[in-house]
């Protein structure tokens, strides 16, 4: 544990600082769509990331539910979700397993309810960075809104936890002591409001989304926590300003990698590898909110086009374009961003930026 407020150790890798750049052009195109382009394609890229966020924690939900009856998935009623919430069903849905039928739906519904509430919690940007306790707390509580007792949420954690890989029983990482909780919450507070004060949005919101990750200041809920309040930081320092981002979505196509990723850098003590995962997740989704918005055009030369035609729907590296397209390194790079932002393929995650995987075959 750290034990001064110093910055992590970290390497401003060529990778990270291309990324860096990429998350700064394309916040740009975000925040210069209309108003009423990001109204309306604003509430369907906060379900994508309520689903994401949801399923990084282990949540089985598919769809976002709909408490009206309106959605064509049978949900529980307002009434239901009120009684699963007043019951003894406390925590996330794998404390609720056991409620059967439409009470699990109850608790889906609520966990997503929670989770778009925190995606849209505007108001906590500006004072996340200011006075990051007692926001993170009230993060909490509007995640865990009708899940946990009043008197648990925003309260620190004081059971043991672990984060596992349910599919073979494996814990990938202990949590902090919970006797360590406040210290190191009150460690990433000074640090936020000092040294993170003069260091870039991408390397304070990824800090900050590990720290939170390793703690687990919280009962519940603190994966979800950690990301919303990631996206939170990343509106204060103007890489979205406007919440329209979906990292999320990125980050849940290898769900395992994103924690084994977490409990990596503890060991090794450098943030690099973590902060070059989560730039990329970041880029990949402003990527996502630009296109929605219909802000980001890209035309790629056609001797890119014709490497995916003879390369077909295989994962590449940098050096299997370069050797095929017959570029240097500039031109290589300038080919793969104009790729990526026409959607054609997207980074495979954990390779440092190396390796490319191929979206939308020709």
């Amino acid at each position: 544990m750290r034990t001064d407020t110093n910055p992590p150790r970290y390497t401003r890798t060529p990778h990270l600082v291309g990324l860096v750049a990429e998350a700064e052009r394309l916040a740009t195109l975000v925040a210069g769509a209309s108003r009423g382009d990001r109204d309306r394609v604003g509430d369907g890229l906060r379900q994508r990331a309520a689903l994401a966020t949801l399923r990084l924690d282990g949540s089985p939900i598919e769809r976002p539910p709909a408490l009206d009856g309106a959605n064509p998935v049978p949900v529980a009623e307002v009434g239901e979700v009120a009684e699963v919430a007043a019951s003894g069903h406390r925590g996330t849905w794998f404390d609720a397993m056991g409620v059967g039928g439409r009470a699990d739906e109850a608790v889906l519904a609520l966990e997503f309810l929670g989770a778009t509430a925190a995606l849209a919690s505007d108001d906590l940007a500006d004072r996340l960075l200011a006075a990051p306790q007692e926001t993170l707390a009230e993060l909490h509580r509007r995640l865990v809104q009708g899940l946990v007792d009043e008197a648990q949420a925003g309260s620190p954690r004081r059971s043991g936890q672990a984060v596992h890989d349910a599919s073979v029983g494996r814990i990938i990482y202990f949590a902090t002591d919970p006797a360590d909780v406040p210290t190191r919450l009150a460690l990433l507070s000074a640090w936020l409001q000092s040294a993170g004060a003069r260091e870039h949005g991408l390397v304070v919101s990824g800090v900050l989304h590990l720290e939170l990750l390793l703690i687990h200041p919280f009962e519940s809920a603190n994966g979800r926590l950690a990301r919303a309040a990631a996206r939170l930081a990343l509106r204060a320092r103007g890489l979205d300003p406007h919440g329209l981002a979906v990292p999320e979505v990125a980050l849940g196509r290898a769900p395992i990698a994103y924690y084994e990723d977490v409990a990596a850098t503890a060991r090794r003590r450098d943030h690099t590898v973590w902060l070059e995962r989560w730039g990329e997740a970041v880029a990949a989704g402003l990527r996502e909110a630009a296109h929605a918005l219909g802000v980001l055009a890209a035309e790629p030369a056609p001797r890119a086009a014709t490497f995916l035609d003879r390369w077909g729907a295989a994962g590449f590296t940098i050096a299997d374009y370069r050797a095929t397209a017959e570029v240097g390194p500039e031109e290589s790079r300038s080919d793969l961003d104009a790729l990526l932002d026409a959607g054609l393929v997207r980074r495979v995650q954990g390779s440092r930026g190396l390796r490319f995987e191929v979206v939308a075959p020709r």
